[in-house]
């Protein structure tokens, strides 16, 4: 192979100083000495002259103002990208060609006809001038160049610059779109010519995916494909790859690069003889014929008969219509095969032809086309041989719900592929890029509330979000972030570096069942919903949630406290659908609370009495008074500091602390509902409803009951704590209680949560949990415990 690398490049994208460029660019990131760049026929461009053609044709007046507003256009553009002594001499060319295209317009005026000769005369005249100014454009960035056209360049036996821009009359491959690869081919060509290193495909469409973008966002870079999976890709409606074009490479061994000019970092796809066998997936890619029929002869006379499938296939060959795909049955009782939908009637009249006299004497019963069908096929070599690829294949489908109505698989098991119905395709194109190429621990998540908890959490996962896939293969998509106005989705997931700024200024009107189908989409592995709100009506939901297939984790506590049967149906649920509903957090913040009680409950230790210090406000309002400063004045302060929710109310009225004590009971196995337990409210009667501006002006009303109470324990020797009990019967109750000095909760200090198991292992002395039960840090530190938790749970090495 000679130090040699080629580049097909479509006119359009070098007519631009940006362009250019960009070209320079790409000719220093490569290692060959000597680089060949083949320029296509200016398409889809300002500066665009076989458009002008058609306006000669009908006589259009308006041919001579477009034919001067296109010189002026070429002449700026020149003039912005090379020098003046340089512009000077393309200009002039540029003048020259102008004036025989001029010529050309006014003998297609008069003939009123278009020949093929016009339109390539124009193409190697535009592309001959793109050609020179980025011969200059190279020259002035101190690369040795030169151009010619594609005849002479074929004729050569070594390149001395370091750069070469070919033009011209393209060769085409036979049986190739006109329009289609033209650049290509002939980079092909010249490369296998010339003994080249590499060719290099540049489209300005998109990069080769593994499927569809458009279908399947997640959809990755295809690396490296064999020369007969670009081919098999190709037949499949791979956009980019035209193996025409590929032909003259494949000869001489050559490895194809085809890549993107949008992108010109990413490496692209590498097309070679064997493809890159170290690459982990079987299967290289999937692809969708959209718009086929399926077309099914079935009989009982045909079995055993020589020659039925000569006589189908020669009448379709004859009527002209395309067969894609051929299924038979081994029995020879049925045959089916698919063409596209426009040809279906034509299919079945022609069969119906062909065996009138089956027919008639009912040797095959039918003849009958199925509409609105799709072939799905999957394309690996390394699928050979390699058993379970098609189990996968099939499997993957029939979780997604998707029918499969026939398969066909060529002996090379290069493709698999499966007539579905066509309204399938999406969904099935998903489930089965997740399945060969998402990793196995991918969770499509949703949060609801990126409040101070929520929001706490998101920043902590934007941290580890490269060391938890790195390490553990745990891939975390945060596909969704909504509030109670407005809601923020992506489809491939959100850059948590920038979810604050894109949430402000790109969310839309929240639409709940959109938000959460969105998250629960089929194509994912998992799907988690994490509610960070105090929503009673999202808790009612969670059901419904895990209905659909997707998890829950929450640090709210209304479900975990709602009526009993409520609380009941969502275990259930959980065992029924192999759901995870986590919710360790609604008690103790990120302490281990529920699952130290999990472990206690389900390896059979009995439960005596779980006494604790559960609310982080109360805490701290008791550890700090003694009674030298007003209680009222603590409460003001603890509000200021964010120690207490908004009204004061909901932290003085002990509900929390009941809630969590129902959580705790209810894991123990008790029918516990909240109103039926007792909750001390240090809130006086005649102040619970009134405004939350009347109940601070009237705050010094707690002060003194207070002050009582510690005095009694003072008294005791005792310390004042707000506890949480749930008994061996599972009666609950929250209240104001006094404990010794040497008892956990009376050394508890700032906001710490203090829990006390007594059980039979922890009899003469319980156990205690002790440690931060408030803060942001620590819940949402919890909530994405319990997001690894389920994790585990779905087999990710943590």
């Amino acid at each position: 192979m000679n130090d040699i690398r080629l580049h097909a490049v479509e006119g359009a994208n070098l007519v631009s100083k940006a362009d250019c460029g960009k070209l320079v660019k790409i000719f220093r990131s490569q290692s060959q000495t000597h680089q060949i760049f083949i320029i296509g026929p200016l398409r889809e461009s300002p500066l665009e002259l076989g458009v002008l053609l058609p306006f000669a044709q009908k006589h259009d007046e308006k041919l001579w103002s477009e034919l001067e507003k296109r010189f002026s256009l070429w002449t700026e553009s020149v003039e912005t990208l090379l020098s003046p002594q340089a512009g000077a001499k393309v200009l002039e060319r540029i003048k020259q060609g102008f004036a025989n295209i001029e010529d050309l317009l006014r003998a297609v005026w008069l003939v009123e006809d278009i020949s093929y000769g016009s339109h390539r005369f124009i193409d190697t005249l535009v592309s001959s001038w793109i050609a020179d100014i980025c011969c200059h454009f190279f020259i002035a960035e101190g690369i040795t160049s030169d151009l010619m056209d594609f005849q002479t360049a074929f004729q050569l036996e070594e390149v001395k610059s370091e750069s070469l821009f070919v033009y011209g009359q393209l060769p085409q491959a036979e049986k190739t779109d006109p329009q289609e690869g033209i650049s290509e081919y002939a980079a092909s060509l010249l490369g296998g010519k010339l003994k080249a290193q590499g060719v290099t495909f540049w489209n300005s469409t998109s990069l080769l995916r593994n499927a569809n973008i458009a279908e399947v966002p997640s959809a990755l870079v295809i690396p490296s494909l064999s020369y007969s999976e670009a081919t098999e890709l190709s037949f499949f409606g791979a956009p980019i790859v035209h193996p025409q074009a590929l032909l003259p490479a494949i000869k001489e061994s050559i490895d194809v690069q085809l890549r993107w000019w949008g992108d010109v970092r990413s490496k692209g796809t590498v097309i070679s003889m064997h493809g890159d066998d170290k690459v982990p997936n079987r299967v290289k890619g999937f692809s969708i014929i959209p718009e086929v029929a399926l077309i099914n002869v079935e009989g009982a006379g045909m079995s055993g008969v020589i020659g039925i499938a000569s006589r189908l296939f020669t009448a379709m060959r004859q009527a002209s219509i395309s067969v894609i795909l051929i299924s038979q049955a081994s029995s020879e009782y049925s045959i089916c095969f698919a063409v596209p939908q426009a040809q279906a009637e034509l299919a079945c009249a022609t069969a119906r032809k062909a065996f009138a006299h089956e027919l008639e004497d009912h040797l095959i019963q039918s003849i009958e086309g199925k509409n609105d069908c799709a072939i799905l096929a999957a394309v690996g070599e390394q699928m050979t041989g390699q058993a379970g690829v098609a189990g996968k294949f099939f499997s993957s489908l029939g979780k997604a719900g998707v029918n499969v109505i026939a398969i066909a698989q060529g002996s090379s098991e290069t493709n698999i592929s499966a007539v579905i119905k066509g309204e399938d395709s999406k969904k099935a194109l998903r489930a089965l890029h997740a399945r060969f190429f998402l990793s196995k621990q991918a969770l499509s998540v949703g949060l609801i509330g990126p409040g101070s908890i929520g929001g706490t959490l998101l920043d902590q996962i934007s941290s580890e979000t490269v060391r938890l896939k790195d390490q553990f293969g745990l891939d975390i998509h945060i596909r969704g972030i909504a509030n109670s106005r407005k809601m923020l989705l992506d489809q491939d997931g959100i850059d948590l570096a920038t979810w604050r700024e894109r949430f402000a200024s790109e969310a839309i009107p929240l639409d709940l069942p959109l938000f959460v189908k969105h998250i629960g989409a089929t194509y994912f592995p998992h799907s988690l919903l994490v509610d960070c709100t105090t929503s009673s009506s999202l808790a009612k939901e969670y059901v419904n949630w895990m209905e659909k297939g997707i998890h829950v984790i929450t640090p709210n506590k209304k479900a975990g406290t709602a009526p009993y049967a409520y609380y009941n149906s969502l275990f259930d649920t959980c065992l029924r659908t192999g759901k995870r509903f986590l919710y360790e957090t609604t008690v103790g913040a990120g302490l281990p609370v529920i699952c130290t009680l999990k472990d206690l409950v389900q390896t059979g230790d009995r439960v005596h009495r779980i006494e604790g210090i559960v609310s982080g406000t109360l805490a701290w309002l008791f550890n700090q008074y003694d009674g030298s400063v007003p209680f009222s004045n603590l409460v003001r302060q603890a509000k200021e500091m964010g120690y207490t929710e908004p009204d004061p109310r909901d932290d003085l009225s002990g509900m929390d602390v009941g809630r969590k004590s129902v959580i705790l009971a209810r894991e123990m196995g008790y029918k516990v509902e909240v109103d039926d337990i007792p909750i001390q409210s240090l809130v006086p009667e005649h102040l619970k409803n009134a405004s939350l501006v009347e109940f601070m002006e009237h705050l010094e009303e707690l002060d003194q009951p207070i002050m009582d109470l510690y005095e009694q324990a003072k008294g005791r020797n005792e310390k004042l704590r707000y506890v949480g009990v749930v008994d061996e019967e599972g009666k609950c109750r929250a209240s104001l209680e006094s404990f010794p000095l040497q008892h956990p909760f009376a050394q508890a200090t700032g906001t710490d949560n203090v829990i006390c198991y007594t059980t039979d292992r922890y009899l003469t002395q319980p156990l205690v949990i002790k440690g931060p039960g408030a803060g942001r840090d620590v819940t949402a530190g919890g909530v994405f415990s319990d997001i690894l938790r389920l994790a585990a749970y779905l087999g990710a090495r943590i």
